[in-house]
């Protein structure tokens, strides 16, 4: 439901005279936009449009103008981005930290289990595959006997 604005005596004087000289409704337009050399923009947000004609070339617009700051809005999509990248970054830390416990209570549950023999492993290897599965020494160790000693597919197994 449209509510026609008020409109003054001023305004409908000239809309009169435009109708006069030959300009039509224009209907579709939902915004109009100016933009100035030093940045400024106006804008007309549902406006009234009256089209010339003869050629189309001319336009008379109708609205309340309202300045829009661009860097105002850039500042805005910025502050979005990064509180947004905030949400992620305690999501992603509460994440690992319930990780990290729930493994904790999986180290406290297993019970002391002798070592495996590391004959034929590297090592290297080994604590590698500790630290980027999270995983105990004997967990580490069985897994790269199964792989052949390849910290990858160790590090795969042990992460799915």
């Amino acid at each position: 439901m449209f509510i026609e604005p008020k409109l003054n005596r001023g305004e409908k004087k000239c809309r009169k005279a435009l109708l006069k000289l030959g300009m039509k409704q224009f209907a579709g337009v939902s915004r109009v936009t100016l933009r100035k050399r030093d940045g400024l923009i106006f804008a007309v947000n549902e406006p009234e449009v009256l089209r010339s004609e003869g050629d189309g070339n001319t336009f008379a617009v109708f609205g309340e103008l309202k300045l829009e700051d661009p860097n105002q809005r850039i500042q805005q999509a910025e502050a979005r981005k990064f509180a947004e990248s905030q949400l992620a970054n305690a999501q992603a830390q509460a994440k690992t930290a319930q990780a990290s416990a729930a493994k904790e209570e999986k180290k406290a549950e297993a019970p002391k289990e002798a070592g495996l023999s590391e004959e034929g492993l590297t090592p290297n290897h080994i604590t590698m595959v500790m630290e980027h599965a999270t995983c105990t020494r004997n967990e580490a160790i069985a897994a790269l006997r199964e792989s052949n000693d390849d910290m990858i597919g160790a590090v795969m197994k042990l992460t799915k």
